[in-house]
């Protein structure tokens, strides 16, 4: 699977009804900072209750690392000069 078929995944054959429930969720968490009750239910469906605790960890564990890189003013680019600097 391509990651360029990502863009179209609520109609993509390429992904399944599972993957398409846990994209809908972290799309939602992600862009809206909540997350709509329906979306919600249909993680039960595929995910057990520690897969579901185990998704929003890595949803909100992401968001922090990107966030504290923004309040840094550090962007992935500027990793490589970093390192170089401290050689």
């Amino acid at each position: 699977m391509s990651l360029d078929a990502l863009d179209d995944y609520t109609v993509s054959p390429l992904f399944s009804p599972a993957e398409k429930a846990l994209l809908d969720y972290v799309t939602e968490l992600t862009r809206d900072k909540t997350v709509n009750p329906t979306t919600f239910s249909r993680l039960p469906e595929y995910y057990s209750d520690r897969q579901i605790c185990e998704i929003v960890w890595l949803v909100a564990s992401e968001h922090l690392y990107n966030i504290t890189n923004i309040g840094l003013n550090i962007h992935s680019d500027m990793l490589c000069d970093i390192s170089k600097r401290r050689s």
